[in-house]
C-alpha cells in the first residue's frame, strides 16, 4: 500500500491553475487517478471531453462557473460534478478568491480532449 506524502510530490502550474497529484500510476494506483485542482481568480479549464471514462469533480473550496454538455452553472464548495464519458465540460474561477477541486478518473491514463 502506497503511501504518497504531498510534499514529495511536486506541484504542476500552468497559468492561473495549479495541479497537485495525489494519486496516479507512478505514484502506485493502479486504476485511479486523484488530482488536486487549484484555480487562482481568473484561473479555467478549457473546454473539453475525456474519450473513454468518467470525470469527478468535487468542489472544495471557492465558487466556480460551470459548463457540463449544454448547460452552465455556478458551483461552489460541497458540489460535485459528474462527466460522463465524451461529454464537454469546463470551469472557470470568476471570483477574487482561489477555487478548490479533486478531479477524479477511474483510470490511470487519463485522456482528454480539448475544444477550445
Amino acid at each position: 500500500m502506497p503511501i504518497i506524502r504531498r510534499e514529495e510530490v511536486p506541484a504542476e502550474k500552468d497559468g492561473g491553475v495549479q495541479r497537485q497529484p495525489l494519486a496516479q500510476q507512478n505514484l502506485g494506483a493502479v486504476s485511479l487517478t486523484v488530482t488536486e485542482v487549484t484555480l487562482a481568480p481568473g484561473g479555467k479549464i478549457p473546454l473539453h471531453t475525456h474519450p473513454g471514462h468518467e470525470e469527478c469533480i468535487v468542489i472544495l473550496d471557492g465558487t466556480l462557473e460551470a459548463v457540463l454538455g449544454d448547460k452552465n452553472a455556478l458551483v461552489v464548495a460541497g458540489n460535485t460534478i459528474i462527466a460522463p464519458d465524451g461529454v464537454k465540460h469546463s470551469l472557470t474561477n470568476t471570483s477574487n478568491t482561489a477555487a478548490i477541486i479533486l478531479a477524479i478518473f477511474p483510470t490511470t491514463e487519463v485522456q482528454r480532449h480539448v475544444l477550445e
